[in-house]
């Protein structure tokens, strides 16, 4: 029994980081005042958008390690761009942002089935391979704890964790983590301080819509 749960839990891990950065996204977008269920077609159009440039780059850098790591900064500014129409609908337009999210979750299925069938003739972007695990030196001789949790590592996984504990700080340490909760929890006092509520809102979005890329990204990469 215990050999099995060593062998499934590593790959526990690859599927939770995915949806931890991604609702770490969402939780800057809902601080800040927006809701955004935009974020599972923003990890689409994430994951959408990795895979393609890695398809590409990788006739083109031999680089492989270099090339997946594009690939992710490619989710990122795909996910930025894309989750300006929800801030735009939501923060300028006063639209509702459930429907927003909904509209922008429907848009980014059927916008990357249609793009790749049109660029491979199939609908499938095909990855010949990923990043390779790896055990954490040291810490995986630790009993027990190192047999579940440094073995089989990937160094995306570290990636996000680290983002996770940089945000911690950022929210709750920093003037831009203040400003951030006071525009979704009071905006009119925020404004009354003399914050840009709109700007600190368009920041909460977007920084929502790049952590969704990056983890749709991720996502892409665990199930390949």
């Amino acid at each position: 029994m215990w050999s099995i749960i060593e062998q499934i839990f590593p790959y526990a891990i690859i599927f939770t980081i995915p949806l931890l950065i991604t609702a770490l996204g969402g939780l800057f977008s809902e601080r800040s005042g927006i809701v955004n269920i935009a974020l599972e077609g923003l990890m689409v159009i994430g994951a959408f958008s990795g895979a393609l440039s890695i398809h590409y780059l990788s006739g083109v850098l031999d680089n492989h390690t270099l090339v997946l790591w594009l690939g992710m900064l490619a989710a990122v500014l795909a996910g930025i761009v894309f989750s300006i129409l929800h801030a735009f609908a939501s923060i300028n337009l006063n639209a509702n942002q459930i429907i927003s999210g909904t509209a922008i979750n429907m848009i980014a299925t059927a916008l990357t089935v249609f793009l790749a069938r049109n660029i491979t003739g199939s609908g499938n972007i095909r990855i010949s391979s990923g990043f390779s695990p790896s055990n954490v030196p040291f810490l995986s001789d630790i009993p027990v704890i190192g047999d579940l949790f440094f073995t089989k590592t990937y160094p995306t996984t570290w990636f996000v964790l680290a983002i996770l504990f940089v945000s911690s700080f950022i929210l709750y340490k920093t003037r831009f983590g203040l400003r951030l909760r006071s525009c979704g929890e009071f905006p009119q006092a925020a404004e009354a301080a003399g914050i840009n509520v709109r700007k600190v809102r368009y920041s909460g979005v977007l920084i929502s819509g790049a952590f969704a890329g990056l983890g749709g990204a991720d996502y892409c990469h665990a199930v390949r």
